[in-house]
């Protein structure tokens, strides 16, 4: 009997208030395919609609490529406070657009 390969799709997520990394990869086995990647840029925009942007581009990859996981970065400590906490709320949005379309 064969055992069969099956393969993941894994959005991964590189946070940031102005620019926000998205990767999108499929691994079947050992192999990894590059699927798709884009920067989601806030940039001139009100805070609040920063996020926005940020919750509403990852949603829209989340609809187009149907992953089933995703990995996002830590955030490091900045020199500045007020960075750090953007890139927080930046990367909780990012997380929420996850969590409502059930990835782990």
């Amino acid at each position: 009997m064969t055992a069969s390969i099956t393969s993941r799709i894994i959005l991964g997520i590189d946070p940031g208030s102005r620019i926000t990394g998205v990767g999108v990869v499929e691994v079947t086995g050992q192999k990894s395919r590059h699927l798709h990647h884009a920067s989601i840029r806030t940039e001139g925009q009100a805070f609040p609609d920063r996020l926005n942007t940020i919750f509403s581009g990852i949603s829209q990859i989340i609809q187009l490529y149907q992953p089933g996981e995703m990995a996002i970065e830590q955030v490091f400590m900045h020199r500045n406070a007020d960075s750090a906490l953007k890139l927080g709320q930046a990367r909780g949005a990012a997380i929420v657009a996850g969590t409502q379309a059930g990835l782990e």
